[in-house]
């Protein structure tokens, strides 16, 4: 698949929010079943093997891993995650110039929809924890780099300073080779520039 193709390939999954969803929950959790992803994603059990199978046909998805059962089997499906490894993101900007105002609208929103449902599914763990589990999070809390959150309004000025930084930074995670097979031990980054749209500040 050419470069250029696996842009428009990826762009228009993120444009459904099912797609992103599926994309979201195998980024944070690894590998899942289709079931397991029916209990965070509030779709029909046959719309998400639709939306699985075409991520799959895509080469978004590997093909699943498969577990026999007893009387069954388990198929464990995975991102491909050289597929984004090996994507530009900064050459996105040139292929969204070329999309409608809508196709626009339901990226956005499709995008930020997925990063709420990993949001919320942090914040399930964190209230279900065990005591050993929460122990663990104190003693991170508290140590030299403790758990950091803003939340700031910028001016375009202030964002444009800062945003060759974030950029430096996404660069270097980039080319950070990580193993993702113990996902517990790790910790998670999610830094968004959100525009402010649909009203005044007074």
């Amino acid at each position: 698949m050419e470069q250029d193709d696996k842009f428009e390939v990826l762009v228009n999954s993120y444009r459904n929010p099912t797609k992103f969803s599926i994309i979201v929950i195998l980024a944070e959790q690894g590998k899942m079943t289709v079931t397991q992803m029916s209990e965070y994603i509030s779709v029909s059990r046959s719309n998400l093997y639709h939306f699985v199978s075409q991520l799959l046909e895509d080469g978004i998805l590997n093909e699943p891993e498969v577990i026999p059962k007893k009387n069954y089997v388990e198929k464990f499906y995975s991102l491909n995650e050289k597929l984004f490894k090996a994507s530009e993101y900064e050459r996105w900007g040139e292929l969204l110039k070329s999309k409608s105002l809508e196709e626009i609208r339901g990226l956005s929103s499709s995008i930020l929809l997925g990063y709420s449902m990993m949001l919320n599914m942090a914040a399930n763990r964190f209230a279900h924890s065990s005591d050993e589990e929460t122990a663990k999070l104190k003693d991170w809390l508290t140590s030299e780099m403790p758990w950091c959150t803003t939340y700031s309004l910028l001016s375009r000025k202030s964002t444009d300073s800062i945003a060759p930084a974030v950029k430096a930074l996404n660069d270097t995670l980039s080319a950070t080779s990580e193993d993702t097979e113990d996902r517990q031990h790790f910790s998670r980054l999610l830094v968004v520039f959100l525009p402010f749209l649909g009203g005044q500040r007074n």
